[in-house]
């Protein structure tokens, strides 16, 4: 009984001690991915969702400063607010009669 014992704990043993850091690592790069709190799969998302609203932080501060743009014209002068409200919104005097020409896409 003692042999069978000896012959295979020293089977473990050797196993052990060739493979036991490849065990290891892989143990560990196990419980980085999933289970940490800081786990890989998380980390990804949020760096996913960081590139997003960075994206969106451009768009808009663009967009901020087209519109900041457009404002600071239409509040330089009558002509210019008038042109934007006949633009825009088809606004027109009472005397006026506007027509719309629409193309059509091929």
């Amino acid at each position: 009984m003692k042999e069978k014992f000896k012959k295979i704990f020293g089977k473990v043993k050797d196993f052990s001690s060739k493979y036991m850091g490849w065990v290891v690592a892989i143990l560990f790069l196990v419980w980085i991915t999933f289970f940490d709190d800081f786990n890989l799969i998380d980390r990804f998302e949020k760096m996913s969702k960081l590139h997003e609203l960075r994206e969106n932080e451009k768009y808009y501060e663009k967009e901020n400063l087209e519109n900041s743009t457009r404002l600071d014209e239409l509040m330089s002068g009558k002509e210019e607010l008038e042109k934007f409200a006949r633009e825009q919104y088809y606004m027109k005097e009472e005397d006026e009669d506007i027509f719309l020409v629409i193309l059509e896409e091929e």
